[in-house]
């Protein structure tokens, strides 16, 4: 296994291994509807840093999309990655999934994430469409998805933040106490 089996974390040995989703998107590709973000992509270095050196998690166990490498596509293959990972054993394996980014509204109810390539054309067999957001509803499914193959050792504090009530149904589903949203 690529992950050292002891990791040190404030002053106690952990026995669990910890993958790590981290996204960090200060560059979109249509910066007239969405701005540029002055720090994401460095605050997700900044953690990134953190897992590696403080944590001594290995690279391997990351998987690190920032900026144009945070399409919608991959933002939703790295959920898929962790879920086919065979490192990642059930319930025993920590899950950490970090967001830096634009969020907004689809419509007054349904809020989703931005990917890097939100609002581009892609081709389709109707002509173009374009690349939405990752609503909530489509990141409630993936994490139904990891939870039931992984286990509910995950934090993920953009889905506490934003969903939390979808987050509070997922959860009552396996037997755990609901969440508070952070700030």
């Amino acid at each position: 296994m690529a992950f050292p089996h002891n990791q040190i974390f404030s002053g106690k040995i952990m026995k669990t291994p910890i993958f790590d989703v981290v996204i960090g998107i200060s560059r979109y590709c249509l910066s007239s509807s969405y701005p540029h973000l002055c720090s994401a992509a460095e605050d997700a270095d900044r953690f990134n840093h953190y897992l590696t050196n403080s944590l001594g998690i290995s690279y391997d166990n990351i998987c690190n999309l920032q900026d144009n490498n945070a399409s919608q596509n991959s933002i939703i293959e790295s959920i898929s990655w962790l879920i086919c990972h065979p490192e990642i054993k059930k319930n025993e394996a920590a899950i950490i999934i970090y967001f830096a980014d634009h969020r907004a509204l689809m419509n007054e109810n349904i809020q989703m994430i931005c990917s890097s390539d939100i609002g581009t054309d892609i081709p389709s067999a109707n002509g173009t469409n374009k690349v939405e957001g990752i609503s909530g509803g489509e990141l409630a499914e993936r994490f139904m998805d990891l939870l039931k193959a992984k286990g509910n050792n995950i934090v993920c504090p953009i889905v506490i933040n934003l969903f939390t009530n979808l987050i509070n149904f997922l959860f009552r589903q396996f037997f755990l106490t609901p969440v508070t949203p952070l700030g």
